[in-house]
């Protein structure tokens, strides 16, 4: 799918940011995110409220964030909630993020890309 695409299909708020990867050379950016379901507007009540899903960036062209903030971001333990996920044009995705520990830090991430490709790994209930 087009970024555009993913941004009005996934509704990213509370959700969070458990992983980040990021391969320059063959252009794909990987989030693991643990998606709030429920926030989905094609959400069924009846299945589980939220889960695991893979969200890799094709064809990158651009990749920004905060240099002060890189060794978080790239961490095994990271946990970042979204607050917002939206688009600048087409293919410019910004996804702003806080991060709480130790302290309250907020950041943007600026992904460019060509195509959005997402796997769902697993569902459950908090």
């Amino acid at each position: 799918m087009m970024p555009l695409e993913f941004v009005e299909r996934y509704y990213l708020h509370d959700s969070s940011i458990e992983k980040i990867d990021f391969d320059a050379n063959n252009k794909v950016l990987v989030l693991l995110i643990e998606l709030c379901f429920w926030w989905q507007p094609w959400y069924n009540k009846d299945e589980p409220t939220n889960g695991l899903i893979r969200v890799t960036f094709k064809d990158v062209s651009s990749f920004e964030y905060d240099d002060d903030i890189a060794n978080r971001i790239f961490s095994d333990e990271l946990d970042s909630e979204i607050l917002l996920g939206d688009y600048d044009d087409g293919n410019l995705i910004i996804i702003a993020v806080e991060y709480s520990e130790p302290e309250e830090i907020y950041y943007q991430l600026k992904i460019k890309a060509a195509g959005v490709e997402v796997e769902e790994l697993s569902r459950y209930t908090l």
